[in-house]
């Protein structure tokens, strides 16, 4: 059994996370810890029945936790997790891994030479949906693909959302901007490239508010992404092929409630096709899992979080070029 601690009370952590990890067997969260909030150490102790704790040093060094989840904000991922790391801690982390590749590859020495697992909570890409989207792709319903495009953004938050914030992590390409990046990464695999990147702010904000970014790959293939946090909703893949388009709106974000759609427009029309519900959250704890127990395992999450990392880096790279 792995007893696992979380560092933060967390959005994302309350609402998404715990009712997760409470369905899947073989981990038990023990204790919680909040330095910034008294009054959410008390939500979650009193909805999840954990031990809260007003320190984040205290909850790494107790003896009775083996793993860490770390929901806070992308600023403060690389401190706790490298001192859980340290500590013999393995580590669940929220997207992204950290706000630098230097960061991201600083954990993964740190967790490779310690044998623990670093887990990058990109959770959507263990929803079923998206195998069931890749076996349309291989079985050519749409013929041979052309073009990829994908788009996650949403409206402005309140501006004391961490999103908005630099010193926290804050911006789009980091935030929104990472999830379509990640997602052509499953796509176009671990050949894909950085070909061309524009990130925009807006008067009154210091990070980055939206942006698009081109990725290809050595076969050819391309991706267009686009992202932002001052924009209408949008959540969608959309795959051009020779013989029609497979396009659906739910690709990031999709709640265990809900069946996916996926829309396979051809010349004989538009098909749709109900995919089943599934928990992506579960899924990825599930995942993390295995790669406490499995070195392989655990080494094909080093290289996709550096990656990650390493797309994030050129596209702020590019960016900063084509102004």
């Amino acid at each position: 059994m792995i007893r696992l601690g979380i560092t933060g009370c967390a959005e994302i952590a309350f609402r998404r996370f715990m009712p997760a990890v409470m369905q899947v067997e073989g981990i038990k969260p023990v204790a919680v810890a909040e330095e910034y909030s008294p009054d959410k150490l008390t939500l979650f102790e009193n909805e999840f029945g954990l031990e809260g704790l007003k320190s984040f040093d205290e909850l790494i060094s107790r003896s009775d936790i083996d793993a860490l989840y770390i929901p806070q904000p992308p600023a403060l991922h690389y401190k706790w997790a490298k001192k859980a790391l340290e500590s013999g801690k393995h580590v669940l982390i929220e997207k992204p891994s950290t706000t630098s590749y230097k960061d991201s590859l600083d954990l993964v020495k740190t967790a490779e030479a310690k044998g623990l697992a670093l887990h990058e909570n990109y959770m959507f890409v263990y929803h079923s949906q998206i195998q069931a989207i890749k076996k349309m792709l291989d079985e050519k319903v749409i013929g041979d693909v052309r073009q990829i495009s994908a788009q996650f953004g949403f409206p402005m938050r309140a501006l004391n959302d961490f999103r908005y914030n630099k010193s926290l992590g804050g911006g789009a390409l980091l935030d929104a901007g990472g999830y379509t990046l990640k997602l052509a990464t499953v796509l176009l695999g671990n050949t894909i490239k950085v070909d061309s990147a524009h990130l925009n702010g807006l008067d009154g904000f210091e990070v980055d508010m939206y942006g698009n970014v081109s990725v290809s790959n050595d076969e050819g293939t391309v991706a267009f992404l686009g992202f932002g946090m001052d924009c209408g909703y949008r959540c969608s893949l959309e795959v051009w092929g020779s013989k029609g388009r497979l396009y659906t709106n739910r690709i990031f974000t999709a709640p265990d409630t809900v069946e996916p759609v996926v829309f396979i427009e051809t010349a004989d029309g538009t098909a749709e096709h109900k995919l089943e519900k599934d928990s992506h959250f579960k899924h990825s704890i599930e995942e993390f899992l295995s790669e406490i127990s499995d070195e392989g395992k655990r080494k094909i999450m080093y290289d996709q979080i550096l990656l990650q990392s390493k797309l994030v880096e050129d596209v702020r790279t590019l960016s900063d070029k084509a102004r």
